[in-house]
């Protein structure tokens, strides 16, 4: 919470909060302070993947992976929480890979989506490689 606090004092008007590994409790603990520090700056919470911790929690928005999205869309109750979701009014972000996975996302009208990798990174593993700036035109 103390990175999200200095992003939004810095003037971050949207943070994406991605926590892996870690139990229900920790995660609703950090999604907690990390919402407290970003209404107190006007700033939108984006949560990864804790659908139910992001509304139970206040959050702007719940950004899914293809993974994730994949999981909530094969079964009926994967849906029924995509529709709590919604109902809630929390937002819907889906990451993309491939025009394929494009029209997925844009299945579940997502509030956005994300294409990319647009550049290389090490700051995860991904699967797909870097496809450059010219390689958004098309998807728009």
């Amino acid at each position: 919470k103390e990175s999200v606090a200095a992003a939004v004092a810095a003037g971050a008007r949207d943070v994406q909060l991605r926590i892996k590994g870690a139990g229900a409790a920790r995660v609703a603990s950090e999604v907690r302070g990390a919402q407290a520090a970003c209404a107190a700056a006007g700033a939108r919470l984006w949560v990864n993947d804790y659908g139910r911790i992001a509304v139970s929690e206040g959050a702007y928005g719940v950004h899914l992976g293809q993974e994730d999205l994949a999981a909530l869309t094969d079964s009926e109750a994967g849906m029924e929480e995509l529709r709590a979701l919604s109902d809630a009014g929390v937002r819907l972000g889906v990451s993309t890979h491939t025009f394929a996975e494009l029209a997925a996302a844009l299945a579940v009208g997502p509030s956005y989506v994300a294409l990319g990798p647009v550049f290389a990174t090490t700051s995860k593993r991904v699967v797909a490689a870097a496809a450059g700036p010219a390689a958004a035109g098309p998807a728009a």
